[in-house]
């Protein structure tokens, strides 16, 4: 019985521990059910955070699979997110993006520590993007990583804007601009220089930034006062908040630019300025342009000026020649002569002033001169005593003494006469200024002699010198030590250019306080002379009764002519003008025809053309005469034709030596 009861109560109490198991059960069951609702809940919510977020979130299995992606995810890319499951970025792109992409993915998985603020960059449908990227392995148990966590941004914009931002940035370090700050006290000290000072002042930012630089310090002397005149006046009118100007500063090494500043004052509450904020631009270049174009500018009214008194002097010269020549030559006749000595006396007066006027004709048309630079056989040393006449009454009223050592033998060269009367005159005109100012007088030597095949001119002075940092800068453009107005700078380097032109060379020696000599050395070029009369080999008899025709408008000329070459035998008739001779050439035979180039109604160029129709042969034995060699129409027919020439005033025997070389066939 009791065994029984023992059976029983024993499966009662099994039975209790099983119903306690079921109810344990029960309740167990019923607690996973609500387990698995709110894990469920918390999955729909994280869903809904994680689809929701603007930054992209995906997840990725160790072989680079996705496993998830969110809605920003699929939107940034524009692709769905079914289309994204079970692939690989090597499935969805090119190699070279899905390389970007993944290229920290590695270094995550071994590393096995997340990584942050990875930057990349890759080519999309709309253009170059930027994203930032955080990724975060996701470990087992067992420490192994099994895949990734990624949250990207994209950052295409800020990263716009920061490269925005820095190009501003290096603009405003190396750019043209210089930004200064002064404080508005004493001296005004320099507050703050922008890093970019460097390249226009030689000085680091941090020198001036010293709190030893002023801005006296950088501005030059001559231009300061004026520019802190402009600031205070600027400080006192309380609406003014900025002013601009343009002023020279110093360098640290002495050099001196030419700046633009556009000033910001910046007042506190009271109004008062505290501080200068300068916009610093350099314009030394423009500078130099602006003077350049001034200069040229001025040159080209001194140019047109000159074209007018060219213009002129060749109108004139015919006029002011005609009667010189009377002059000269009859003067020069009555010398031949046997006159008492009080007479020849008088009559050497005249003629050497008529001679000296006719130079100073001379020299004033040839300077004067407007056409195209043309090299034509030249004498250095012919060049170089008009350039002298026409200083004669400068220089001699500036107490300046002159001395000339020619080479009587210097050989003539290729050159434009012009241009070179330009050099020389720039030359003496320099040197002339240079010991006026120093002493109030001076010495000036010219020296011409030839160094081998080189023709060397010298201008020696007894001026202030020119110091030895100055000797390398003489013939650089804008140079001057000069006061302003006093100088451009531009003479030196244009002279310095026509030289160089001319395949020579221009340089200079000198001695701070011993004086300054300038040296020129041209190469000999020769060629033969087309135009000029060519000196004859030897002494030519005169043809006696040889007949010549002289065609001039001015009676006085004829009057001489016939005189000079009626006593040398020949049968000179005269004419004055030009309709008269064709006339007579096509009635008569003439050896010789002495014809002016201007003359009223028919022209010496119109009775040459003419003579062609009427007697061919005649052309070869014509020699003009005339006053206006210089001017462009007349050297393009001497040029044109290669017809022997005589200029008024000329030389009787270097005449009468043409004259019968012609008439006896020596042509």
């Amino acid at each position: 019985m009791k065994d029984r009861d023992k059976t029983k109560e024993q499966l009662i109490n099994e039975l209790e521990e099983m119903r306690q198991r079921i109810t344990k059960l029960e309740a167990s069951e019923a607690e996973r059910k609500h387990s698995e609702e709110d894990l469920e809940k918390e999955r729909q919510e994280f869903k809904l955070i994680i689809d929701t977020s603007p930054i992209t979130v995906f997840y990725k299995d160790i072989k680079g699979r996705f496993l998830r992606v969110n809605k920003a995810f699929t939107e940034a890319l524009k692709i769905p997110e079914e289309e994204f499951l079970g692939k690989t970025v090597f499935d969805l792109y090119s190699a070279k993006i899905a390389q970007i992409m993944t290229s920290d993915d590695e270094e995550v998985y071994k590393s096995g520590r997340p990584k942050f603020n990875i930057i990349e960059q890759y080519e999309s449908a709309s253009g170059i993007r930027w994203v930032q990227t955080d990724k975060i392995p996701i470990i087992d148990k067992d420490g192994i990583p099994t895949g990734l966590i990624g949250f990207a941004q994209d950052i295409t914009e800020r990263k716009q804007a920061q490269e925005e931002l820095e190009q501003e940035r290096r603009l405003f370090v190396s750019g043209p601009t210089v930004v200064f700050r002064w404080i508005a006290t004493d001296g005004w000290p320099i507050d703050y220089a922008s890093p970019n000072v460097y390249g226009l002042l030689g000085y680091t930012a941090e020198e001036l930034m010293d709190g030893r630089h002023l801005f006296g310090d950088v501005t030059h002397p001559d231009d300061l006062p004026r520019i802190v005149e402009e600031n205070k006046r600027a400080e006192e009118q309380a609406d003014r908040g900025q002013l601009v100007s343009e002023y020279r500063i110093l360098a640290k090494d002495g050099k001196v630019r030419w700046v633009h500043e556009h000033t910001l004052l910046i007042r506190d509450d009271a109004g008062q300025v505290k501080y200068h904020h300068g916009y610093v631009t350099d314009i030394t270049e423009q500078k130099k342009a602006e003077a350049e174009r001034r200069e040229l500018w001025r040159k080209a009214q001194v140019t047109s000026r000159l074209a007018s008194v060219g213009e002129m002097a060749a109108g004139i010269a015919h006029e002011i020649n005609n009667p010189l020549t009377g002059v000269v030559g009859f003067s020069e006749l009555l010398m031949t002569k046997d006159l008492p000595e009080d007479i020849r006396k008088d009559v050497e007066i005249i003629h050497d002033g008529s001679q000296r006027v006719a130079g100073i004709v001379k020299g004033l048309l040839t300077f004067a001169r407007q056409h195209k630079p043309e090299r034509t056989y030249t004498d250095i040393n012919e060049i170089i005593e008009s350039t002298l006449i026409l200083r004669k009454y400068s220089l001699e009223t500036g107490n300046i003494e002159v001395s000339t050592s020619l080479d009587a033998e210097l050989p003539w060269t290729m050159a434009d006469a012009g241009q070179l009367q330009q050099v020389f005159m720039n030359i003496i005109v320099n040197a002339e200024a240079e010991m006026k100012k120093a002493h109030g007088r001076g010495k000036l030597i010219v020296k011409t002699e030839q160094i081998g095949n080189k023709i060397r001119i010298s201008f020696a002075d007894d001026g202030p010198g020119i110091a030895k940092e100055n000797i390398g800068k003489v013939f650089d453009p804008f140079f001057t030590t000069r006061e302003v107005g006093e100088g451009t700078g531009l003479g030196l380097s244009l002279s310095y250019g026509i030289i160089t032109e001319h395949k020579g060379t221009l340089y200079v020696k000198s001695r701070l306080g011993k004086g300054a000599t300038f040296i020129i050395e041209l190469p000999v070029i020769a060629e033969e002379r087309q135009l000029d009369l060519a000196e004859p080999a030897g002494e030519t008899k005169g043809v006696s009764g040889g007949r010549i025709l002289m065609v001039d408008d001015e009676p006085t000329i004829l009057a001489f002519l016939k005189e000079v070459l009626g006593g040398e035998g020949y049968d000179v008739e005269t004419v004055s003008s030009g309709k008269e001779a064709l006339e007579m050439i096509k009635n008569k035979r003439y050896g010789l025809i002495l014809c002016d180039i201007k003359l009223p109604g028919l022209s010496g160029v119109e009775i040459y053309e003419q003579i062609e129709k009427v007697a061919p042969s005649l052309q070869k034995r014509i020699v003009f005469i005339t006053g206006d060699v210089t001017s462009a129409d007349t050297q393009a027919f001497l040029e044109k034709t290669k017809a022997p020439y005589v200029t008024k005033p000329f030389d009787i025997a270097k005449l009468k030596e043409e004259v019968n070389r012609i008439l006896s066939g020596n042509r």
